[in-house]
């Protein structure tokens, strides 16, 4: 655990026992709701693959929350917020509103996730990568992982010579430090890149080191587990885009395509209403323009990586960029940690 870790977990215990966190819920305006953002519902140690740290609950951990939650919060689903500018009153008694969210639909969800959240009678929104769901399709940073994990390997070495034909390439090439920090940083190198770059680097690194990243077990879900929660009554869905493309580095014929082509193949697939598509921005990035692209596109509202709870407001444009707070292993492992994250104590 590293120093800024340390201090957060001293910090939230005497917090959490003098009821500190109590008289800040206190202090909320009555309608101001919270919108919880979870990826990886997964024991990173027995997985298999490369889990990022900020993506990841362990199952102890999130089933621990789920029963904190249901005790200090009422969870609806997160149509009932598309009401916050008008028409629906959203503070049914005297809890604070909360909505849980999952980014990207991946398998563990259906695994460990979901049944806990059915035995608890709690809803939550799952936003699903239309054109991976269904398939053994992988997120580049997975790929990126695989081939990073893979040029390292004792008794490994470059097939080729060459230099790539990328200047980030290179440096990815040359990174020093643990798997982990070299798999990050690489990321973050990246994630500023169209995808098609990003392909074609991830590609030259693979052909480079001789590493396959060929793909032998699907990471995300099926279109019949998710037709299976849907039917269950507490488990809805929503759009994060065709292929996880991040918007604001695409051309607007491309976002647009992203965001029609998916909302028309979760109606088709039968896992939505038409009428209520909610949508997140993949990476959380997007623009003024994105947002009245994802408006006009018919989508309901939009999610963003934004931290902060949401309060209510007549302006129909806020539905289009309604606040999350991300929830991982690192900084929510203790009841104590997961009630200073949520309200704002760190």
């Amino acid at each position: 655990m590293n120093i800024h870790l340390m201090v957060k977990k001293a910090i939230a215990y005497p917090l959490y026992c003098c009821n500190k966190i109590g008289r800040t819920l206190q202090k909320n305006e009555r309608n101001d709701f919270l919108i919880l953002m979870y990826h990886r519902i997964i024991d990173k140690r027995a997985s298999e693959t490369y889990v990022q740290s900020g993506m990841q609950v362990d199952p102890i951990t999130f089933s621990k929350q789920i029963h904190y939650i249901k005790e200090n919060f009422h969870v609806v689903p997160l149509e009932n917020v598309s009401g916050v500018h008008g028409s629906k009153n959203i503070m049914p008694n005297r809890k604070p509103v909360c909505v849980l969210t999952f980014d990207d639909g991946w398998k563990d969800f259906y695994e460990n996730a979901y049944p806990v959240l059915r035995s608890n009678n709690v809803f939550a929104t799952v936003f699903l990568p239309t054109g991976i769901i269904g398939t053994k399709k992988r997120f580049w940073t997975e790929d990126l992982a695989y081939v990073l994990s893979g040029m390292k390997r004792p008794g490994k070495s470059a097939g080729s010579v060459e230099s790539l034909s990328d200047s980030i390439g290179n440096k990815i090439e040359r990174m020093e430090g643990s798997i982990e920090d070299r798999i990050e940083k690489s990321i973050e190198a990246l994630k500023i890149l169209p995808t098609e770059e990003i392909d074609r680097i991830i590609h030259e690194l693979a052909e480079k080191w001789q590493v396959d990243p060929s793909v032998q077990e699907r990471s995300f879900l099926s279109w019949e587990e998710a037709r299976e929660m849907q039917e269950s009554g507490v488990i809805f869905f929503g759009s994060h885009t065709k292929s996880h493309r991040i918007l604001s580095a695409a051309p607007e014929n491309l976002v647009r395509d992203e965001l029609i082509q998916s909302k028309n193949k979760l109606i088709e697939e039968g896992v939505v209403s038409p009428s209520f598509v909610p949508f997140a921005y993949p990476n959380g990035n997007y623009t003024h323009r994105i947002a009245e692209m994802v408006e006009k596109a018919g989508y309901s509202l939009a999610l963003t990586t934004e931290k902060g709870w949401n309060g209510v407001t007549k302006n129909k444009g806020e539905l289009y960029r309604l606040k999350r707070i991300g929830i991982h292993q690192d900084v929510t492992s203790t009841n104590a940690m997961f009630a200073c994250r949520i309200y704002g104590i760190y």
